[in-house]
């Protein structure tokens, strides 16, 4: 039985597993069946047990598979640890003090009479980072997104869009079920996204979210089509035309260093968030974290399995239209023997029966 959920109707697998006495759920990663995290089901939240960078060595055989880049290691899965909210930035609690500075500044006349627009570079929209990581908490309250104004570079723009391009054909699918057990998922995986693609797709939608729901201002850049470097100049620099001819303070943040010293020698605010080197196993968190990490982990693999259900969670299958990308769907492949087939069939009907198809 397939279906198709939106990311907040992921939570129907998560209370029909408890409902089925069930506390705790692997997840595997479809190429080898390697188990990458575990989650323990409590009354109200999750207790995630993580796997190390040596869970994702390759075999050596891999060495023969012409496109082992395609397959998803640690970097990518420790991207969906941030991009989901389950690990926070190194500097995290600097970056509220930053952040509330601004939110300051921004509020008090007395401070400044200029409006504070906040902008993003590239890596900040794979991790998703202004849809997910606000409301932030302060010392002196709650800062939502939509308390500053935005920014967006067109480079930026133009940087995700290039990677969005490669599908896998079926010359790749057979290389690929040849060095791993991949096996018959690589139905759904035909003509779809490769590796970089999905992740850039994923990164557009955060792009979609400032410029819908908050409205940013799109800042025209003449971006390199060879050198990521210049475009971090060329980023700064638009940003500095941009706050000099409009009178208002445009401040960047970034996980890169280098756009750190490019935006300090522009004399634009900035703050470079630093990315976790040393991870903690275990992770208490909320559901909706799950529900990130879960979408991401899904999409970024192309699919993950979890066993105990008998349920697979594809992150791309045929006919994925751009509605489900918004809504962060997933498509679920309950096996015909899962304990859970007929709660979640009978909690689809209920929801197909309220709400239209769009």
């Amino acid at each position: 039985m397939e279906y198709t959920l939106t990311k907040q109707m992921i939570m129907l697998l998560l209370n029909a597993a408890r409902n089925n006495k069930l506390d705790r759920l692997t997840i595997e990663e479809p190429y080898f069946h390697k188990t990458i995290l575990d989650i323990e089901l409590k009354d109200d939240d999750y207790l995630v047990s993580l796997r190390g960078k040596s869970t994702f060595d390759h075999c050596s055989q891999m060495e023969n598979y012409c496109h082992a880049s395609d397959i998803p290691g640690f970097t990518d899965y420790k991207g969906c640890l941030i991009s989901s909210g389950l690990i926070p930035f190194d500097n995290w609690d600097e970056f509220t003090e930053w952040i509330e500075y601004l939110y300051r500044t921004e509020t008090d006349p007395t401070l400044s009479s200029r409006s504070v627009f906040l902008s993003i570079d590239s890596n900040l929209a794979y991790f998703r980072f202004i849809s997910r990581r606000f409301p932030i908490k302060t010392k002196s309250g709650t800062i939502e997104a939509k308390d500053f104004d935005y920014l967006l570079s067109s480079i930026v723009e133009e940087e995700i869009d290039h990677h969005i391009r490669d599908k896998y054909r079926d010359s790749d699918l057979k290389m690929m079920g040849m060095y791993t057990k991949i096996g018959d998922i690589r139905y759904n995986f035909r003509n779809r996204g490769k590796l970089m693609t999905r992740k850039a797709k994923f990164a557009t939608q955060e792009l979609s979210y400032l410029r819908s729901k908050l409205n940013a201002a799109r800042i025209k850049g003449n971006p390199s089509k060879t050198d990521s470097e210049k475009n971090d100049i060329r980023i700064v620099e638009s940003l500095e035309r941009f706050s000099w001819t409009r009178n208002i303070v445009a401040s960047l943040i970034s996980a890169d260093r280098n756009m750190g010293s490019h935006a300090e020698n522009s004399e634009i605010p900035y703050f470079v968030l630093e990315i976790p080197h040393s991870i903690d196993r275990q992770h208490e968190v909320s559901s909706e974290v799950i529900l990130n990490l879960l979408h991401d982990l899904a999409l970024t693999f192309g699919a993950i399995k979890i066993p105990e259900i008998q349920v697979t969670l594809f992150g791309i299958w045929g006919g994925k239209t751009d509605q489900d990308y918004r809504d962060e769907s997933v498509q679920a492949w309950v096996n015909p023997g899962s304990v859970l087939k007929d709660s979640i069939k009978r909690d689809m009907d209920v929801i197909e029966s309220i709400i239209p198809p769009y």
